[in-house]
């Protein structure tokens, strides 16, 4: 992969119905937004449900971008993103790392 930069996200919700009503609406819209996010120069993402915090509804997610422009124009992606879903109260925790070391096993 070559991913130079990948931004570290975790989105906690006060509920669990508030995480799957932003599940569903991530689901319902989810090709319009990543082909944005591909032409913005994103090449992968990965999201999980955190599972092992007993009374936490909190997802994971990992954004892979191709160089720090890529990075910064999702940011602006971002935001529309999270003002189109602005009625889920949600608390969103980002971090951006440069890609020291990968080993893929398989």
């Amino acid at each position: 992969m070559d991913a130079l930069l990948i931004s570290y996200t975790t989105v906690d919700f006060r509920t669990k119905n508030e995480l799957e009503l932003f599940l569903r609406r991530w689901d319902e819209k989810k090709d319009y937004w990543l082909a944005k996010f591909k032409i913005a120069g994103m090449v992968s993402t990965i999201s999980t449900q955190i599972w092992n915090k007993e009374g936490v509804f909190r997802i994971g997610r990992i954004f892979m971008y191709k160089d720090e422009k890529a990075s910064f124009t999702c940011q602006k992606i971002f935001r529309e993103f999270k003002n189109e879903n602005s009625y889920i109260k949600r608390k969103i925790s980002s971090s951006i790392g440069v890609v020291l070391d990968e080993h893929i096993l398989n």
